[in-house]
């Protein structure tokens, strides 16, 4: 079982959830995490401790329990420091790809987002072959739209969704995203070049004497003269409405909604439990009750499906809700 962890805080621990690309292999490693999520965070820790200290630093099972250690870290420090170490000393192991999107998930909930965006950079140039391809384009998008780089963004959106497969869920949550990314944001070289030289062909055309321009003081004075006729025997036309243009349609937003709760301290616990999933969390006062809603999709068939994986993975009875 192999543990996702998003960087995000609450109560001074971190929050730990089930998921990911591979398995861990030592039993030991197994039973701490379990333990850490069943609230044993302590004795989790003691247990990653002690086998850390009996296993030399060149043993392949090093940085798995460096990472392990991560995982069941009781502070943002300890766990960012365990992560550097397998990301830095040991960038060769099948772990130094996951401990960067880690990184780079911390780093965009705390707000870093040049810290986010090196680790990014990272992860697509040290493991361009990664299965965490597409997690990671998620939090690019995000990362790069916030900080006002939306070339980026798409960029990333892109590739990680040519990279989802069959994953529905990651799919629909990069598909969202990349709804920002209209045509036109950037010009192309081409499109430049078109530019430019149709500007400098105007201004070509503006110096060429106007024929019309040169004309006898007699020549003026007809048309002046006609104009005025004209204009007093003509009668006014009827001033033509402008057109209205139609509002906008309304854009429709899906969520899930996976609890309604009495008191915003029991919401907060409900939105603890679901921030490892790397989901929008809203939570919205209505009725005397705090109900806790999951996502952005843009389809009822989306969210829908994004349902169903999250009562496998938080039970209860989560349901779709459409606000406008």
């Amino acid at each position: 079982m192999r543990v996702s962890i998003i960087g995000c805080l609450a109560g001074g621990a971190l929050a730990v959830a089930a998921a990911g690309a591979a398995a861990q292999t030592d039993p030991r490693l197994v039973d701490a995490v379990r333990a850490a999520q069943e609230g044993q965070s302590d004795s989790a820790r003691a247990t990653v401790d002690r086998l850390l200290a009996a296993t030399p630093p060149a043993d392949t099972l090093y940085p798995q329990i460096l990472y392990t250690l991560a995982m069941v870290a009781g502070t943002a420090g300890d766990m960012r420091h365990q992560l550097q170490r397998v990301a830095v000393e040991y960038g060769t192991s099948p772990w130094a790809d996951d401990a960067l999107l880690r990184l780079v998930q911390m780093d965009y909930a705390t707000r870093n987002f040049d810290g986010a965006a090196r680790n990014l950079e990272r992860l697509r140039l040290d493991f361009p072959s990664t299965p965490l391809l597409a997690q990671a384009a998620y939090w690019a998008g995000r990362t790069y739209f916030d900080a006002n780089n939306p070339t980026a963004a798409c960029r990333w959106l892109t590739e990680g969704m040519a990279q989802a497969g069959g994953d529905v869920e990651l799919q629909n949550r990069l598909a969202y995203l990349h709804q920002r990314c209209g045509p036109g944001k950037a010009r192309t070289l081409t499109d430049s070049t078109r530019a430019d030289s149709g500007a400098i062909r105007t201004a070509a055309d503006s110096t060429r004497p106007d024929s019309g321009a040169i004309r006898t003081a007699a020549e003026n004075t007809r048309r002046d003269t006609a104009a005025v006729a004209g204009a007093a025997s003509a009668k006014p036309a009827p001033a033509k409405p402008a057109p209205v243009k139609p509002a906008p349609p309304a854009r429709t937003v899906y969520r899930v909604q996976i609890a309604a709760v009495a008191t915003r301290k029991g919401a907060e616990d409900e939105a603890r439990k679901a921030r490892p999933l790397g989901l929008t969390v809203l939570t919205v006062e209505e009725k005397g009750l705090f109900k806790v809603r999951l996502g952005e999709y843009p389809t009822r068939e989306a969210a829908q499906n994004a349902a169903a994986s999250l009562k496998a993975k938080l039970g209860g009875s989560p349901f779709v809700v459409a606000e406008p």
